[in-house]
């Protein structure tokens, strides 16, 4: 019998991918009891769940649970995957570290904002600031470079740190720089949403993992340049992973990009063409 730890890289990551889905789907009616009393009572988790008549979007839990579970499994399968210390992915003592997540960051930055600037110019974007105030729109800019900076360590800790050094092990450097971009970028499409209202509900993991599979089967032509662009933004992101042998300077790429998409939806507003094939999914 061929056991979990002889079985090649790649394909302990699709039966532990597979394994997160179930345990998470498991866990969801439970953890749905525990949001229904929540939610109406906290103001900041009825905005982020968008609860509304007594009902919220039970697919923006679901990923946190899926991530909550995903981090739980991989410490617990980190020996049969080989990761032995955070340097096994990428997370390192050298001494360039801080200039590496400097100039990733000042560098996707500076390559956005001139692309910014160009749309600007052509008349695709107006400035709209949706700030009240000066202060506002500040604290708008914190809270953005807070989550630019843990998206851009958690994401790449996972796919650059995690996928792609395990998919080295068992492929050519092309090979696992595709492979796990496709994954990276396949990935950030798999949610839905999926209203729920207050009750025990046994099946409401497995319904918004089959509702997400769904979704990118039936949408997967409208998804197609999004994915794209964000294929290639993996791609980018495991070469610069490759050339610096740690995930510092990735991490400052990708935490660049997230704070400005996401300033770029507080500060313009689109009125020309559809341009996400060339920066990703917002």
């Amino acid at each position: 019998m061929i056991s979990f730890h002889n079985l090649k890289q790649y394909k302990k990551i699709l039966l532990l991918f597979l394994l997160i889905l179930c345990v998470s789907s498991l866990l969801a009616p439970l953890i749905k009891i525990a949001v229904d009393i929540v939610v109406p009572k906290g103001a900041l988790m009825a905005d982020l769940l968008h609860y509304k008549h007594e009902s919220y979007d039970f697919g923006k839990v679901m990923r946190r649970i899926i991530l909550g579970v995903t981090i739980l499994i991989i410490f617990l399968f980190r020996k049969p995957l080989m990761i032995n210390s955070l340097s096994t992915i990428g997370i390192k003592h050298t001494s360039g570290w801080w200039e590496h997540l400097q100039m990733g960051f000042f560098l996707s930055t500076g390559i956005f904002i001139l692309y910014t600037s160009f749309l600007f110019i052509t008349g695709t974007k107006i400035l709209q600031v949706d700030a009240k105030s000066i202060g506002d729109l500040f604290f708008q800019l914190f809270k953005i470079l807070l989550i630019a900076g843990l998206v851009g360590c958690i994401e790449e800790i996972f796919f650059r740190g995690f996928v792609f050094q395990s998919f080295l092990r068992d492929m050519q450097t092309v090979s696992a720089v595709c492979a796990s971009s496709l994954f990276y970028s396949l990935l950030h499409f798999f949610k839905a949403k999926v209203l729920v209202f207050p009750g025990f509900q046994p099946f409401i993991g497995f319904m918004v993992i089959y509702q997400s599979f769904s979704n990118m089967i039936v949408n997967f032509t409208a998804i197609m340049p999004t994915m794209i662009g964000l294929f290639l933004v993996g791609v980018v992101l495991s070469y610069a992973c490759l050339r610096t042998n740690s995930l510092y300077f990735a991490i400052g790429l990708h935490a660049g990009w997230v704070f400005l998409i996401k300033t770029n939806i507080l500060v313009f507003d689109h009125v020309g063409t559809n341009s996400r094939w060339l920066y990703g999914d917002s």
